[in-house]
């Protein structure tokens, strides 16, 4: 019996490319947590379509958000490589930017950093 590429594919990987699947997976995993419902969901849409096995992906049903947690958890544990990082690129596009630093304790109002105002004060 012969197997596709695709099966083989995702069957047999190489040790590094195991790595990277694993690495991949845990970063898709906790960088979700971070993403709205909406997009949330529509990871959850493509890692369906990303699945290995043939067959019409089934849609996505109402969940709450740990359901919806839950499933990108399980489906990152089904998809093979070329997924993960499908499902990596998705979650990178929609990352939330991160709000402007907060201005450090040392500082005032008007931008000086204290230790010049001391120097200035002398």
């Amino acid at each position: 019996m012969e197997e596709s590429s695709a099966t083989y594919s995702t069957m047999h990987l190489s040790g590094s490319e195991i790595r990277r699947l694993r690495e991949v997976r845990e970063q898709v995993k906790i960088a979700s947590l971070s993403l709205p419902m909406p997009l949330q969901r529509k990871l959850l849409e493509l890692m369906e379509q990303a699945r290995p096995w043939t067959g019409t992906p089934q849609p996505v049903p109402e969940m709450t958000r740990g359901e919806v947690i839950r499933a990108i958890r399980w489906r990152l544990g089904t998809l093979p490589l070329d997924g993960v990082l499908a499902a990596a690129r998705f979650v990178a596009q929609h990352r939330r930017r991160g709000r402007p630093a907060a201005p450090d304790k040392g500082r005032r109002a008007t931008g000086v950093p204290s230790r010049l105002r001391r120097a200035r004060s002398r």
